[in-house]
This record gives C-alpha cells, structure tokens and sequence, in this order.
C-alpha cells in the first residue's frame, strides 16, 4: 500500500495516543474495520485507511518511526497471528502484533447523526480557549462553553467571548481546553453528540471523539463591558511578542504567558522560560496609571491582528472585535 496514505492516517489519530500506557494498548495503533484507532480515555480519534485490511493494535513508536523513515513510498506488509512483516524500500521489519483490541472503545457509544458546523468554529474555539484556566481545582475552569451560537471561556481572571456566524446545533456542552487544541488541528466540518462524548468529523472522514465534562458553567455577561480610556498598542507589539515567545514556550501553548506592563508613554514585555528571561519595551501613546496584566501570547497576537485598540477601566483592559470580546483583569 502507499507509504504516504498510511503515514497521513498514523499522523491523524497521534493525537489520540497516551503518554503512558495507564490503559492498555493506549499506546499502540489499532485497527479495527479499514481504520486506524488511538484512545487515551480523554480523546479517541479514528481514520479510515484505504485498501488495509488488518485488525489488531501495534507498538504506535515503532510502527510510525520505521514507516516515517521509510526510503520507498509503497508498504509491502505480511500478516501472521502473532506478528507483521513490513517491507520498505530495502528496510524490513517484524512488529508484534496482538490480534485481540481491548482497549474500551465501547465507552465512546454509537454516533449519531451528523450535524454541520459553523465555518469560524474552530476560529471561535481557538480564540476563546485561550482564556481558560489550567487550575484542575476548578476544573468547569478548564473547559470551554459551546452554548449553540456562543463560544467562551475563563479562569474568572479573563473572559473570552466569541459569537459564531451560525448557532452549534447542539445542546450547550463543556469541552476541555487542551482537547480543544486538538479538536482545532483536525478542522472538523461535523458534530455529533453522545452520552459523555462529543464526536467532530473531518472532510477526510477522520473521528476525534472527546470526553466532555458535566457542570454549570459561570455567567460571564456581568463582564463583557469596560468603561474607560481608549488605548492604541504599537504596530510593533506582534513582533516584540515573537522574541518573547522564545522565552515563554511550553509544551502547551495555553501554558504560555507574558507579562505586560503599561506606564506613562511606555509598554514593557517579559517572559521567562526554565532557562533564561526576556524583556522589551517600546513606547505607546498612554497618560493613564500604569497597569499590569498576563496573557497567552498567540492570543494575544491574533486580537492585534484585528484590532490595536483596547480600553482601560478600573480593573479591567477589554478588546472588541466584530463578533468578539476578551476582557483580562489587570493590577495597578
């Protein structure tokens, strides 16, 4: 079969694979009726994979290293009880294959219709996912809101809020926001919904089912509106932001902050890594009493991308856009 198809199918559901096999063969590839399955209890993805007929799970590491370095584009495969040959190029192969799938792909249940989803979703998702907490202590924090034609999120220090285009056909639903990074990458273009699972489809047809969670989610409305002075941030904030990138990178953008500081005629940009510190300043047309506050740094440059104004209350700098708000505490 071709190398390239496989490969684009393994580099789908990788997503989907534990860190550490808590559940077994949450770290193997699956396969299950012409797909290929990955499943770590938070998210399942799935993606059909032309003209392979194979069942069972192997080793995810070293199925996709030997693939992915393959020097042919044609997989030639062999298939014992106990055992796959794989023949690339001049390379070959012998991988453990267990022919029975027990990971609990079951608890996922059946999925429904599908439904189509608005065209800025996933923008919408990104956008407002950015605000929410990484405190599991509060963890409806965590997630974000999808209430039909609203998207937003918080960690009751920032609040995002994005009007959709059209309304998610859907019963309102918590999705976590680190699952929402991924649910972003694939660009699903469909939704269904479960017992316990949302389920989004690609136009290829690749399945990311996510776990969803069970709570009430705070209202933010007392606090999408800031009275104050209006405030133009320099055109060379983005790029100030990208060397302090360097600095604030993790392995989770949403784990990723820089500080900001406003004074008289002056905005300051610091970030710090494990390693080392950054910081920059530039001047910005501002008279107020200086103020603070931290954000994630992409979305940070996504709403200055749309906007460079922002406006400064008492205790709060709010962005407006066209079909969206972020409001961000700040100290002064």
């Amino acid at each position: 079969m071709s190398k390239s198809k496989l490969l684009k199918a393994l580099e789908t559901v990788k997503p989907g694979l534990a860190n550490k096999e808590m559940i077994e063969q949450s770290t193997s590839f699956c396969f299950l009726n012409g797909n290929v399955v990955t499943y770590n209890d938070e998210i399942s993805i799935a993606c059909p994979v032309e003209g392979l007929d194979l069942t069972g799970a192997i080793n995810a590491s070293e199925l996709h290293s030997f693939i992915s370095k393959g020097t042919s584009d044609t997989i030639e495969m062999e298939v014992s009880k106990t055992e796959i040959l794989l023949r690339c190029g001049k390379a070959k192969a012998g991988l453990a294959l267990h022919a029975k799938i027990v990971l609990p792909i079951e608890e996922i249940g059946e999925i429904q219709k599908w439904k189509p989803l608005p065209d800025d979703f996933c923008a919408g998702l990104n956008f407002v996912m950015g605000a929410c907490s990484q405190d599991m202590s509060k963890p409806v924090l965590t997630c974000v809101h999808i209430n039909k034609g609203v998207l937003e999120g918080t960690d009751n220090y920032r609040v995002s809020n994005y009007t959709l285009k059209t309304a998610v056909r859907l019963p309102a639903i918590l999705l976590p926001a680190l699952i929402c990074a991924k649910v972003v990458k694939m660009f699903p273009v469909e939704v269904s919904q479960g017992v316990g699972w949302v389920h989004f489809r690609t136009l290829e047809k690749a399945v990311i089912s996510c776990r969803i969670f069970e709570d009430s989610f705070p209202d933010t409305t007392k606090v999408l509106d800031v009275v104050g002075t209006a405030v133009t941030f320099p055109a060379s904030l983005i790029g100030i932001l990208d060397r302090a990138g360097v600095f604030s990178k993790r392995d989770y953008s949403l784990d990723e902050t820089v500080h900001i500081l406003i004074e008289k005629k002056r905005i300051q940009v610091k970030s710090t890594s494990a390693s080392g510190w950054f910081e920059e300043k530039d001047r910005i047309d501002f008279n107020g009493d200086s103020i603070e506050f931290a954000i994630t740094p992409y979305l940070l440059k996504d709403i200055l991308r749309q906007t460079s104004k922002g406006i400064i209350g008492d205790t709060g700098l709010m962005f407006v856009g066209e079909n969206w708000k972020y409001i961000t505490m700040v100290k002064g």
